[in-house]
């Protein structure tokens, strides 16, 4: 048969139709063991998406030919489970163990209907990988923790890659970080589409040189930062991307913050709690529903390590209500130059815009406490002073 699969000892072998085409998996048995699985089909995988794309988890941007790949069903025993082969494993059931991925080639993980509550580490774990898509199928509700240790506390993320993450599908994905962040993407990380609801002690989704959000409903409770990209060494890196879907965040720190730019260009975006809205050197609003609570800065255009000059905020376009606390804080603040184009801006502030370099309000509307303004009035530092314009 084709795509025909070796498998451990002791595990039972069972038959999985996916896609049309009907290959052999397996249900792994209640061993000590981890079950390792292998495939005999080689993969030959190569990746082409970058974050400023939006690609489907089978699109022919991820230039991945799955129906090429075995396809293995798996029902997790409290051992988990370790995958060393390309290609596609369906995964039900419940365990205290952790799923890993070892490989050089592509892999998709489809969830359905999971419970992992890991009592060593991270709940997935992507060690190596060409690529790794996680998918939610459709109608399905799965649970995922970590261990609040591990042996290795580089593997930070109760969803951890090491590699590019695909987090896809029209299911729902509850999950709990108790070490540190909630997903974690060591290179690029994409949310696709699904219900995402994470609740983190620290950081709730990061990916290191590059976060896209391009679809899906997305919930981030976090103690530390909800949205993140923490590249500061590699310029280029180190950005947020938010195209499309729905994202509520609620933090202890920043709502969304990169070390080198954030981009919103669609979706609707609430920040119902933060420190700082959304933080990085270079920011860039095209479009999108934005609405965001802050304690300090609203929108903050501030140096990283990595990023100390050609700081900016770039309004062109969408909606943005922004309402600050009281005291010294400020709704728009730059550090650099701070340029409104288009867009409807409503403000409520004590100091709606502060800005270091050069401003301008050449388009939009934009109103501050209740009056449409037609100019920027500097408050630098926090300080006392009019909110400028008059109404229009």
């Amino acid at each position: 048969m084709k795509n025909r699969t070796k498998i451990a000892a002791g595990l039972l072998a069972t038959v999985l139709v996916l896609g049309g085409c009907t290959v052999t998996g397996v249900a792994a048995s209640d061993s000590s063991t981890t079950p390792v699985i292998s495939t005999s089909t080689s993969s030959d995988v190569t990746s082409s998406s970058s974050a400023t794309t939006s690609p489907t988890a089978t699109d022919t941007s991820i230039d991945v030919d799955w129906d090429s790949l075995p396809t293995t069903e798996v029902t997790l025993s409290s051992a988990g489970l370790t995958i060393i082969e390309a290609g596609t494993y369906v995964i039900s059931g419940t365990s205290t163990g952790q799923v890993v991925v070892d490989t050089d080639g592509a892999v998709r993980i489809v969830l359905g209907g999971v419970t992992i509550n890991s009592s060593e580490g991270a709940a997935i774990q992507v060690d190596n990988a060409e690529l790794t898509v996680i998918e939610l199928a459709d109608g399905s509700t799965n649970t995922l923790s970590d261990a609040s240790t591990r042996s290795d506390e580089e593997i930070d993320g109760a969803i951890y890659s090491a590699d590019d993450l695909y987090l896809t599908g029209d299911g729902t994905l509850n999950l709990t970080a108790n070490f540190a962040d909630g997903i974690v993407g060591r290179d690029d990380l994409w949310v696709l589409s699904g219900t995402v609801n994470v609740t983190s002690v620290d950081d709730g989704i990061r990916g290191t040189d590059s976060l896209t959000i391009a679809g899906g409903t997305i919930t981030v409770d976090a103690t530390g930062d909800g949205l993140k990209s923490s590249n500061d060494t590699d310029l280029g890196a180190g950005q947020v991307s938010i195209t499309g879907g729905t994202v509520t965040i609620s933090t202890g720190d920043d709502a969304i913050k990169a070390e080198q730019k954030i981009w919103i260009a669609g979706g609707t975006v609430t920040i119902s709690e933060s420190v700082e809205g959304i933080e990085a050197p270079v920011i860039v609003i095209d479009d999108g529903d934005i609405t965001l609570s802050a304690s300090d800065d609203g929108i903050n255009a501030s140096t990283s390590e990595i990023i100390t000059d050609g700081l900016s905020i770039t309004i062109n376009g969408g909606s943005l209500t922004v309402t600050m606390g009281a005291g010294d804080t400020d709704a728009i603040d730059s550090n650099g130059d701070l340029a409104i184009n288009g867009g409807t801006i409503d403000i409520t502030a004590q100091s709606p815009f502060d800005y270091d370099g050069t401003g301008s309000l050449t388009g939009g509307t934009v109103t501050v406490s209740g009056r449409q303004v037609t100019e920027l009035t500097n408050q630098m530092m926090g300080g006392a002073g009019g909110q400028g314009g008059g109404p229009r």
